[in-house]
């Protein structure tokens, strides 16, 4: 694809809402924000929000928002917790997520979400539901648990 990847070198999640607009400010930071709104294509998975789920051990969120987010959150996409129609479920916690935004990921031209595994199907599912992607890479297993869900 002669593609060259671009990747945010930073926590993804933080504190206080002051801290990421700082952050995005940044010539270097607003940069790489502005290439991930405008690139042709996406790729990116669906997380859970399961104990052992990355953005859960990465200790960006306290524990009671993990908490709320597994209650509430069938997983994540971008580090955005979506629940099962693919809505943002804590717009507190989204304003202070680096990113792109879901709305911006649904106009990108190729926008590929890849997974595999059955403790994905929830994710998957919500982010189809949402309209987040519109090629998806996924295994048989989590196919067949989509399908019959």
């Amino acid at each position: 694809m002669n593609a060259r990847p671009q990747y945010l070198p930073l926590p993804t999640i933080f504190d206080e809402v002051k801290t990421k607009t700082i952050v995005e400010s940044d010539r270097f930071m607003s940069r790489i924000l502005k290439l991930g709104r405008e690139a042709d294509i996406a790729v990116f998975s669906a997380g859970t929000v399961r104990k052992n789920a990355l953005l859960f051990q990465l200790d960006y969120l306290t524990d009671s928002e993990k908490e709320s987010l597994r209650k509430h959150a069938t997983g994540d996409i971008v580090s955005r917790f979506i629940d099962s129609e693919g809505k943002i479920v804590d717009e507190e916690l989204n304003k202070r997520t680096v990113g792109i935004q879901l709305e911006e990921l649904k106009d990108i031209k190729h926008s590929i979400l890849i997974a595999s595994g059955t403790n994905k199907v929830n994710g998957v599912h919500a982010t189809l539901t949402g309209g987040y992607c519109n090629h998806v890479i996924i295994d048989t297993l989590l196919a067949q648990n989509l399908l019959v869900r």
